[in-house]
C-alpha cells in the first residue's frame, strides 16, 4: 500500500502536494489533543516572548529586533 500511495502522490503537480500537505496539517492541527509541545521548546518560546516584549519596551525599532531573531 505505501509503495503505491508514494507512486501516486509523485504524479501530483506542486499545487496539489501543497494543498494536499495543508490539508493534512490542518488535520493534524484539529486533532490538538494528540499535540504536545515538549517542555524544552515551551522555555524557548517563552524565553524569546519576553525577550521580544523587552525589546518593544525598549523602543527598538521593528527592523533592529527582527535582525535579532533571524
Amino acid at each position: 500500500m505505501e509503495d503505491t500511495l508514494i507512486k501516486e502522490l509523485s504524479q501530483l503537480n506542486r499545487n496539489e502536494k501543497i494543498i494536499l500537505v495543508e490539508a493534512l496539517w490542518d488535520s493534524i492541527a484539529a486533532d490538538s489533543d494528540t499535540l504536545s509541545v515538549p517542555e524544552h521548546h515551551q522555555k524557548i518560546i517563552e524565553q524569546r516572548l519576553e525577550t521580544i516584549d523587552d525589546d518593544k519596551a525598549n523602543g527598538k525599532h521593528w527592523d533592529e529586533i527582527r535582525k535579532k531573531y533571524l
